[in-house]
């Protein structure tokens, strides 16, 4: 390949391979805690059945020295990244990025993880690729988003793997070349639909990003070559994943872009700003589709602040942008995975019980009857406008008469609302608690909240068996 400043694919390479290492403070913490809240719901993702079966496939498909989260047998990398990035987005209790519109942590830190394991890497490696990585995550779905999302890809699996090729190829140290060839390479293994919510094969979709991602820079490193226009070409990602009227999408994006979101491919300026400073992550503290959230933190604000309680209620009503309430699709769910994607079921469980934690998205609290019964109250209008344009609000008539209403703009855990350390902490411990034992508990949360210090990633897995 040969180095065209126009071209997407070469400036992305470009800065990957060749930006400097030194990072913020707020860089490396916000890193920190991104790999604290990943390891976090690795660890119960793993008691999952997609996870269990996805391990059984993987450890017949390549035995190694890298660690599946929860299972004794070690794997190759690539398999290792498959189970993890699996087991990560398993309880859909990991972080979201804006930019990118996608799960970003899920597909990012199992390869990086698998990788630096595999390469006996230190935890400033893992920090240092990571911000690499998220960037182009970031950069890619910038360039594709809102409508590749709007239209029914699943940002996590498709630019996920492309940007996170891209953090694997920097932990690798991999030349500008050779990383171009990782980020083209991963467009190949680059898919997933959002007409597969509610089924085990969305999580499915973490770990098979996360292993493409692996396998990419693994292949480019091999000296396996590919094409230098799989971004912004007319047969390119950032054409055939967003459509044919690509032009006109972009047109209506001028001057209202959210996120950064301008349907182009950035070709200058790559690393600016730096999106983890600029945008950060969206550390979720309900295990379900992020699109439930501000509706879920508008119920329980109002809950705690008038004192009522699911019997007082006579109805609820949530007014949310309409790319929010499309990924709910399930208004009357049948199981977990299903109600992870119900505004319905979300509503009613904070009605009742005051929280929506993991114990609320066990089979048999879907089925209470008690939950069932609250579900038809909640009544939706979709509203045609992007989530930054449009509040989420939330309306609930009490059988007194009364009429209380509030709108949310961002949800806890986002950059502008983020949870404290000791909220983070609890997190982890309520993740953890009745799966590992309290000593293992502090001692990877130690780990993991100084990674810049180089601890040894191989360690740190080994407590994670």
């Amino acid at each position: 390949m040969v180095n065209e400043t126009k071209n997407p694919l070469h400036a992305f390479a470009q800065w990957t391979a060749t930006t400097s290492n030194i990072w913020s403070e707020t860089a490396i913490s916000r890193a920190e805690a991104a790999f604290i809240d990943i390891i976090a719901v690795m660890i119960p993702g793993a008691k999952e059945s997609v996870s269990e079966k996805t391990f059984q496939l993987a450890k017949t498909w390549g035995a190694g020295s890298c660690t599946a989260v929860g299972f004794e047998t070690g794997l190759s990398a690539p398999m290792a990244a498959l189970v993890n990035g699996t087991t990560a987005h398993a309880l859909d209790f990991d972080d979201n990025f804006d930019p990118a519109k996608a799960h970003a942590t899920a597909v990012l830190a199992p390869a990086l993880l698998a990788l630096a394991e595999d390469r006996n890497l230190d935890g400033m490696a893992l920090l240092d690729a990571y911000i690499v990585g998220l960037q182009i995550i970031g950069r890619v779905g910038q360039g594709v988003n809102p409508f590749h999302r709007n239209r029914g890809w699943h940002a996590t699996a498709t630019v996920g793997a492309v940007g996170s090729a891209a953090g694997c190829a920097r932990l690798l140290r991999l030349n500008t070349e050779k990383t171009a060839h990782a980020i083209s390479l991963a467009t190949s293994m680059a898919a997933g639909f959002m007409s597969q919510f509610g089924t085990m094969a969305k999580p499915l979709h973490a770990g098979l990003a996360a292993s493409g991602a692996v396998k990419a820079a693994l292949f480019a490193e091999a000296g396996i070559t590919a094409g230098d226009q799989t971004l912004h070409s007319a047969t390119g990602m950032g054409t055939l994943m967003v459509g044919q009227d690509v032009e006109d999408r972009r047109a209506e994006m001028k001057g209202q872009a959210e996120h950064g979101q301008t349907v182009i491919m950035r070709t200058e300026k790559i690393g600016e700003p730096l999106m983890i400073e600029k945008y950060g992550l969206k550390v979720k503290r309900f295990p379900n589709c992020g699109s439930v959230h501000r509706a879920l933190d508008g119920v329980l604000e109002l809950r705690e602040k008038h004192g009522f309680r699911a019997q007082d209620v006579q109805a609820v009503h949530v007014r949310a942008p309409a790319s929010h309430l499309r990924n709910l699709m399930y208004d009357n769910p049948e199981n977990a995975m299903e109600a992870k994607f119900s505004l319905e079921y979300g509503i009613a469980i904070a009605l009742l019980y005051g929280r929506a934690g993991l114990p609320e998205y066990e089979l048999s609290t879907i089925m209470n009857p008690d939950v069932r019964a609250l579900m038809p109250l909640t009544t939706k209008d979709y509203v045609e406008k992007m989530e930054s344009e449009f509040r989420t609000e939330v309306h609930v008539t009490l059988k007194s008469g009364s009429r209380l209403s509030t709108s949310v703009q961002m949800p806890v855990g986002s950059s502008k609302r983020p949870l404290t350390n000791a909220q983070l902490m609890g997190k982890f411990d309520a993740c953890s608690e009745g799966i590992i034992d309290v000593q293992t508990a502090i001692k990877i949360k130690n780990m993991l909240s100084d990674l810049k210090s180089g601890h040894d990633v191989k360690t740190m897995m080994a407590a994670l068996v």
